[in-house]
């Protein structure tokens, strides 16, 4: 899912292949996992440089059944700290630019968010991808989703939703994951980048009381900003909070935390995206607020 092989004669462009999504689009955590291979293959020293930033924007579909290229600029190669920038096009149409930084890890002040509550484990829930239907999609048939593991948890089991909160919450982890001592490598960065963009505007649907199957109903990210803040990996189970703190204009915005079973708040994500449903719904959702 998210393998590239570099050009032979052009070192810093990659090749990705990809899994067709929903109605035959490309999935775009795909395109920022495969991002994210190809900047980390132009790093020297990555086994000491880690990921630690992705800043996203999608500019435009692109077909599912043709190969990406992705051209990696190197921007700075400093002390500590090393910036790519990412270009993937497709027949010489721009798809999505990204900028990414790596960082050699000092010791330095820490803090962290906690978690809030006690969630249930994920052994306890079901598999999500056999249970869809109680949102009223099918889109975890498709080959993207076959690589992950969603274990939801619901609402009334989550210790963070309240009132009219926009938010949910689920375990994830690679499907058939064998636990590894590190997660340090670059395809655990762009593994987890990639499942980060699986469910992060649910929340804001949800909320409304819409499914992704609602009539007319369309998404699309517009930007996905990341930070990894701890090795962390999907062959281990990760709790993904999401909360929308605000939608309207045909945007709403998500923000993300990831947590490892012992706590550890390993990453950070967020995501802007166009959210458009037909007039009637918005009508009738306005006078059931009444």
């Amino acid at each position: 899912m998210v393998s590239v092989r570099r050009e032979p004669d052009r070192p810093c462009t990659f090749v990705g292949n990809l899994v067709p999504g929903p109605k035959g689009r490309i999935f775009g955590g795909q395109l920022i996992g495969q991002a994210v291979m190809a900047a980390s293959a132009t790093v020297e020293d990555i086994s000491e440089r880690l990921a630690h930033s992705l800043h996203t924007y999608f500019v435009r579909a692109g077909d599912a059944s043709l190969p990406i290229h992705y051209d990696v600029e190197t921007i700075r190669d400093g002390r500590s700290f090393s910036v790519r920038g990412i270009r993937a096009n497709q027949k010489g149409r721009l798809l999505l630019t990204a900028t990414m930084s790596f960082h050699a890890t000092r010791v330095g002040l820490e803090h962290q968010t906690r978690i809030s509550g006690r969630y249930p484990d994920p052994e306890d829930l079901p598999n999500a991808n056999q249970g869809r239907r109680t949102f009223g999609s099918d889109i975890d048939r498709f080959g993207h989703r076959d690589s992950v593991e969603l274990r939801r948890v619901p609402s009334e089991l989550d210790p963070g939703t309240s009132g009219d909160n926009a938010r949910q919450s689920l375990w994830l982890r690679a499907r058939g994951a064998t636990a590894r001592p590190n997660h340090t490598d670059a395809v655990s960065s762009a593994a987890l980048a990639m499942a980060t963009d699986f469910t992060v505007l649910e929340s804001v649907i949800f909320r409304h009381g819409l499914t992704l199957s609602t009539p007319g109903l369309s998404l699309a990210s517009l930007d996905h900003s990341m930070w990894w803040h701890a090795p962390a990996g999907l062959d281990e189970w990760l709790l993904y909070v999401q909360e929308s703190p605000w939608a309207g204009g045909e945007r709403g915005l998500v923000v993300g935390r990831l947590y490892n079973r012992g706590g550890e708040l390993v990453a950070s994500v967020a995501q802007e995206g166009m959210i458009r449903v037909p007039a009637s719904e918005i009508v009738v959702k306005a006078h059931d607020a009444r």
